[in-house]
């Protein structure tokens, strides 16, 4: 498949380049992505961030030529983005659980391989999946930029810590969405508690910030489990499956999580998840 792929080839890039700078616009021209939005996916495929694994695989290779060559550990560690012998030694000691020179005198190192990409068979198990075109709406609400995934309900707190649900509902027609936009670093999101908002006086009035969304398509995802699992999930299934499948790419515009009333964190919650989607060349 085209996606897995032009995935498997970004990160043979990497890999290529693990002790030098990574060119992002290499990034960009190999997965058609920018190298933000290819950080992005390839945490919702990994379960792990994109630096992580940089930094992984390059305390692997680190040990590799420690062990194999006979350079100097210092010229080793400057070449692999370490400024300081304490600093890589530091690093290189918590993941490998030895000194460089522990394993320059023959000590054991851990290896972390290389990721690549693979069908997996999914015996015939799908979402509810349908591709829709969406009018131009706004939204309200509080949005916190370059913040880690797991800190996103804390924008929820924020955001309720003012203004009640009630309150926030009659804004507009009630719907509540997560939105994830404009990413740019791609170690971090911008993410946004927000409502559906039609008095958008109103809303500025009352402090809230207010984003106009273009008209756009989606793949709607209908999810069904609590949250966060079942987004993670939704996001793996369009990501590996549907999106290549149907020869969809994410558009890079705004991507959006639609809560529906319930108790968020029952198995049987169900919620949307919509993704920008735009024909791959």
């Amino acid at each position: 498949m085209q996606m897995i792929r032009a995935f498997n080839e970004t990160i043979r890039y990497i890999e290529s380049v693990l002790g030098g700078e990574i060119d992002e616009s290499r990034v960009t021209c190999l997965s058609s992505y920018s190298y933000a939005m290819f950080s992005r996916l390839f945490s919702i495929l990994t379960n792990m961030t994109l630096s992580e694994y940089i930094r992984l695989r390059k305390l692997t290779k680190a040990a590799v030529e420690i062990k194999e060559t006979s350079g100097k550990i210092i010229d080793i560690a400057m070449k692999y983005g370490y400024e300081s012998s304490n600093s890589f030694t530091n690093a290189f000691k918590n993941f490998h659980r030895v000194t460089p020179t522990q394993v320059r005198n023959g000590e054991a190192y851990r290896v972390f391989s290389p990721i690549q990409l693979t069908l997996s068979i999914r015996g015939g198990k799908s979402m509810d999946v349908k591709i829709q075109k969406k009018s131009g709406f706004a939204v309200a609400g509080v949005k916190l930029e370059n913040i880690d995934s797991a800190s996103c309900p804390a924008v929820w707190d924020q955001l309720f810590a003012k203004w009640s649900h009630e309150t926030l509902s009659r804004l507009g027609n009630g719907q509540s969405y997560g939105m994830c936009f404009d990413m740019k670093n791609g170690n971090k999101i911008n993410y946004m508690a927000c409502y559906h908002v039609n008095d958008i006086p109103k809303a500025r009035e009352m402090g809230l910030e207010v984003v106009e969304i273009k008209e756009a398509e989606y793949a709607v995802l209908s999810l069904e489990g609590a949250i966060p699992d079942c987004i993670h999930e939704g996001w793996k299934y369009a990501m590996e499956v549907f999106l290549p499948e149907q020869g969809y790419m994410h558009a890079g515009t705004p991507d959006f999580e639609v809560y529906f009333k319930g108790d968020m964190y029952s198995p049987g919650y169900t919620m949307e998840l919509w993704i920008p989607i735009a024909k791959k060349e």
